[in-house]
């Protein structure tokens, strides 16, 4: 005797719904220029956002060697940043988090990874050269004022 089955797809189709809300959201790390990283760092006129640029990638014609802080970051916390993420879908699917509050839960603990990276651990290679250690009273790159290790933030777009 052949049963008739009924599936409840109910669960499925809110989630579906979930995700179709969210469209393209996505989260920015780094130095936004929407977040204020347009500011300029110093009397230079150069920007927060420049300045991060030039760390990140390096600047040879001026001397400047690269300094990844946020690249460097998500190479080396690659699993964590797997787990996070895992655990944040999980949290959609549930239905316990929305889209949006996922990622800027992603977002925060993406900052605070970059900013550990530079602030902690080893040093962030090369080694800064001896006049620039006397001129800042530290050896730790990309320390100076603090402004743009302060200015390093998230967005949710989308």
């Amino acid at each position: 005797m052949a049963r008739r089955v009924r599936l409840d797809d109910r669960a499925l189709r809110r989630l579906q719904k979930r995700l179709e809300a969210s469209g393209n959201a996505h989260v920015k790390v780094g130095v936004l220029g929407s977040k204020g990283g347009n500011a300029p760092h110093d009397s230079s006129g150069i920007s927060l956002v420049e300045l991060a640029a030039i760390h990140e990638f390096g600047s040879p014609a001026a001397g400047i060697p690269e300094r990844s802080f946020i690249r460097r970051t998500f190479i080396e916390k690659r699993r964590e940043l797997e787990e996070v993420i895992t655990k944040l879908a999980r949290g959609v699917v549930a239905g316990k988090l929305d889209m949006r509050r996922a990622l800027d839960i992603l977002g925060a603990w993406a900052s605070a990874e970059v900013k550990k990276t530079v602030t902690a651990g080893a040093h962030i290679p090369p080694p800064l050269k001896p006049a620039t250690i006397e001129r800042k009273g530290s050896d730790r790159p990309l320390i100076d004022t603090g402004r743009l290790i302060g200015a390093v933030t998230w967005e949710v777009v989308g």
